[in-house]
């Protein structure tokens, strides 16, 4: 036997497999793969186009601000500005002049005025119909204040 024991009787036959054709085929195999690959990618966006074009177009929305909008009650989303902004509005129709029913000649005037002009010229006098609809006794009528020191 041989120092590294090595069997120098068995042999092997060197024409088994031709490596350059194996490199070759599997090549050829890649190459192929790569172009199919290629060709359904393109194909399929063939056909996305072709069922696009069978499609009818989308209907046009328009948005409903009625049907967007929460059903009611409607709570507030900023409590504090919407009671400020009301606050002014209010303020705005107490401290100017304007038209109630400009047809019956009714206006509106602020209400420093409305006050100053009420001291000055007192409450106006009840209509004549006012005081025959109040009958004596009645509770819609006002009580007369009795004089001091007077019997019912």
């Amino acid at each position: 036997m041989s120092e590294h024991g090595a069997n120098h009787e068995v042999q092997f036959e060197k024409s088994d497999v031709d490596a350059s054709a194996l490199l070759r085929y599997g090549l050829v195999i890649v190459v192929i793969t790569a172009v199919v690959v290629v060709l359904l990618w393109r194909l399929y966006f063939v056909f996305v186009g072709q069922e696009a074009a069978r499609q009818p177009p989308p209907p046009i929305l328009k948005a409903d601000p009625e049907a967007m909008s929460a059903p009611p009650p409607n709570l507030q989303t900023r409590p504090v500005q919407d009671f400020e902004a009301f606050r002014a509005r209010e303020e705005g129709v107490l401290e100017s002049y304007g038209w109630v029913d400009q047809k019956a000649g009714i206006v509106r005037i602020p209400i420093e005025e409305a006050m100053r002009l009420l001291v000055e010229r007192g409450l106006p006098a009840p209509s004549p119909a006012a005081a025959e609809t109040a009958k004596p006794g009645s509770s819609s009528a006002p009580a007369k204040a009795a004089a001091p020191g007077a019997k019912p």
